[in-house]
């Protein structure tokens, strides 16, 4: 799993990614650059200035009176509530009308010369969807708002933005114009709309208010008279006495008794409580010693120290004498006679608790039988005094309502003429300094990230869309061949030997110990270890397509091995449309292959010597019709055959596989087949139909990737198409 993970990610390929597209990611971050700094230099700068208003929690209120009004509970939901009230159509309609924004360019229906192009978009979209909104709600609203003006509050409220400040009770309100110093006019003109505005809701408020308690107050003060003046008529009928309370006598009597009861009978649960838990510690065998009225005797407290003193001096005594001296006789005579005491003394507290629980139970008695009797005597007026206290109730609460009306009249009346400040203005707008809009630097930094962003997609794109072939790795894992060797793509000074510009394939006779010849000997061991137990003799050479280097390739293969190896080597033209090996020995006249095989000519006839290799060549000849034809003739076999006999490596130049068929034909006679892929130009889909088309993949030694562009090439990675020929390593060894 760790070596799948490796494969999937390598930190190279992204390094050499970037590294090979490095020039169009930066010439597209660049465009996008010039297009950023371009709206810059257009766009219509625009100002922001902000106004800040605090909305004060500490709402006066009359001391000593619950106020109508309640406190201003500034939570999310009220602050949210109030930044509704500033983005309100009714409240930017003031701001609109007492700034005439109707006839502002840039807000209302004015003219909009002076403007850059790209504000007069700016101001159409704007102006668009503004009054797309307006027509929304001109319908219901024509009176109160007009259209134009409706357009104005929608400009307006585009320009607007009001926010809390973190978790304060300060909301910033910020206006956004082309000319600073309306901005700041305008938003000290909405923070002073949303001041008055609350003043007025406020005023109007209580005004109604005030309104509303004045028409109750008359009826609840009829409504007190009425039931004050039936109480006082009661208590004259039924001749009730009352005391300063408003009760009577019998009643007052009666409440002290059962006052006095329950504080008895509660005392008396108390000693009873303490009794009763004597006997159950006596009855359970429990330490008496124990209880908290013990526990607080300072006799207890007195005899329990000089127990313990008693104690500690028996213990010394009985570590230095025996039980029976006298000593620790006395000792502990003297222990019990303490032990004695405080029994005895435990007594007599617990006798103390009997009696008093029996003198507080006596206590409550009498008190029970006392209040039977007041009880008896009041009997007689107790419908009486549920009628009166009926009557009282009703007075009483008709007073408190009357009381209370009265009370949020005095106070609704002061509101109305005395103004609280729920919000106020702490920081008055000012023009800015410096635009809002467009942010240079931001814009800058997004316009680079878009950059940046376009130019590594684009790249990526053309990375995909790439054809050819860039290293050995895509060919091994697209075709499943191995790749034979990579040849560089030289230039004219690199040919150039003594002021003489040499052929690729003369060059290689030319400086046998060049990275060239070293490549195609690295290719002719590439195609002998092809098949180890049976050496290829008869090597096809073949590509794609045309223009991939073949002919140049199945030449240097001959000359190379007839150079280095001391071999008799046969270069054999297979392609009779195209003949590039006629035209390379300059045997245009002479005659060939296809009149050996149309019987004309003898292998002697038609055998060239090169007399600076020793390599003998078999040129096309005469032209043909029907090249399959001959190719794939007994003929062409016996030729082959006879070749074999003769000579210890043939080389056999064949057309490119895409445009005929004479390359597949012409496989059958070889015993491997070496494709020649143009470096990052044949297409990849191309080369994989070609082979397929071979006879059998097993019939394909390798793939050599030719005319490699090194500059290029190293951008795919340090060894991406080659790994024994990089300069630095080959002049380690050899001096070409």
């Amino acid at each position: 799993m760790a070596s799948t993970a490796a494969e999937e990610f390598d930190l190279r390929q992204f390094i050499n990614f970037f590294w090979r597209k490095w020039k169009f990611i930066a010439s597209v971050t660049v465009a996008v650059l010039i297009v950023v700094i371009m709206f810059l230099a257009t766009a219509t700068p625009r100002y922001t200035a902000s106004a800040e208003l605090l909305l004060d929690p500490n709402v006066d209120k009359t001391p000593g009176t619950e106020s109508l009004f309640n406190a201003l509970t500034l939570d999310q939901t009220v602050v949210d509530s109030q930044v509704a009230v500033m983005r309100s159509n009714i409240l930017l309609q003031r701001v609109v009308k007492s700034q005439k924004l109707v006839a502002d360019p840039e807000f209302g229906v004015g003219p909009d010369t002076g403007r850059t192009v790209f504000a007069r978009v700016q101001q159409a979209i704007t102006g668009f969807f503004a009054e797309d909104a307006a027509k929304s709600q001109i319908s219901a609203k024509d009176e109160i708002f007009p259209p134009d003006v409706l357009a104005a509050i929608a400009r307006l409220r585009a320009a607007f933005a009001v926010e809390r400040v973190g978790r304060t009770y300060v909301i910033k309100v910020s206006i956004t114009s082309v000319d600073r110093f309306k901005a700041a006019r305008l938003a000290n003109a909405v923070a002073d709309a949303f001041i008055v505005d609350k003043l007025e809701a406020r005023f109007a408020s209580a005004q109604r208010a005030t309104t509303w308690l004045g028409d109750h107050l008359e009826q609840l003060r009829t409504q007190l008279r009425d039931s004050e003046q039936a109480v006082a008529d009661f208590r004259s009928e039924h001749g009730l006495i009352t005391t300063g309370k408003d009760i009577t006598l019998n009643e007052e009597q009666l409440s002290e008794l059962n006052a006095k009861l329950v504080t008895a009978r509660a005392d008396a649960a108390e000693k009873k409580a303490k009794y009763d838990q004597v006997l159950a510690l006596r009855s359970n065998g429990g330490d008496v010693q124990a209880l908290p009225d013990v526990l607080r005797s300072t006799v207890i407290s007195q005899l329990r120290a000089q127990e313990a003193d008693v104690s500690r001096r028996e213990a010394d005594l009985i570590a230095r004498y025996s039980d029976r001296h006298p000593s620790v006789v006395n000792v502990r005579a003297e222990r019990r006679d303490i032990e004695r005491a405080l029994g005895a003394e435990v007594t007599r507290i617990a006798a103390n608790l009997k009696s008093e629980y029996d003198v507080a139970r006596a206590g409550a008695d009498a008190l029970q039988a006392s209040l039977a009797q007041v009880s008896g005597a009041s009997s007689a007026d107790g419908r009486v005094t549920v009628g009166l206290r009926e009557l009282e109730r009703t007075a009483f609460v008709n007073k408190t309502l009357f009381e209370d009306f009265l009370s949020r009249a005095k106070i609704s009346e002061e509101r109305s003429t005395f103004e609280v400040r729920e919000a106020r203005l702490i920081t008055q707008a000012t023009p800015p300094s410096a635009p809002s809009f467009p942010p240079k630097a931001l814009t800058i930094a997004i316009g680079l990230v878009a950059g940046l962003l376009l130019g590594s997609g684009g790249a990526v794109a053309t990375e995909m869309l790439r054809q050819g072939f860039t290293t050995p790795r895509e060919v091994e894992e697209r075709l499943d061949l191995p790749v034979l060797g990579s040849i560089k793509r030289l230039s004219a000074s690199e040919l150039t030997v003594e002021r003489s510009t040499l052929t690729l394939a003369r060059f290689l006779v030319a400086k046998p110990m060049s990275r060239f010849a070293e490549a195609i000997r690295l290719v002719r061991t590439g195609i002998q270890m092809a098949d180890v137990d049976n050496i290829p003799r008869v090597i096809q050479v073949t590509s794609a397509i045309p223009n991939e280097g073949k002919t140049t390739i199945s030449l240097a293969l001959a000359f190379s091995a007839a150079a280095t190896s001391s071999q008799k080597v046969a270069l054999v033209e297979g392609d009779f449309r195209h003949a590039s090996l006629t035209r390379f020995f300059g045997l245009e006249k002479s005659k060939g292959v296809v009149d050996l095989l149309l019987g004309t000519e003898t292998i002697e006839t038609i055998t060239h010597v090169d007399e600076a290799t020793g390599v003998h060549v078999f040129v096309g000849g005469s032209k043909t019709q029907n090249p399959p034809d001959l190719l794939g003739s007994e003929r062409m076999r016996d030729f082959i055959e006879t070749l074999r006999s003769r000579y210890d490596y043939i080389v056999l130049d064949t057309p490119p596989v895409g445009p005929v068929a004479d390359a597949i034909v012409a496989s059958a006679l070889a015993d491997k087949v070496v494709f020649i892929i143009h470096w990052g130009r044949t297409a990849r889909e191309v080369v994989s139909d070609s082979i397929r088309l071979l006879l059998g993949d097993k019939k394909v030694a390798g793939v050599v990737l030719n005319l490699v562009n090194e500059s290029e090439a190293r951008k795919y990675g340090r060894y991406a198409y080659s790994y024994y020929y990089g300069r630095r390593y080959y002049k380690s060894y050899y001096a070409e």
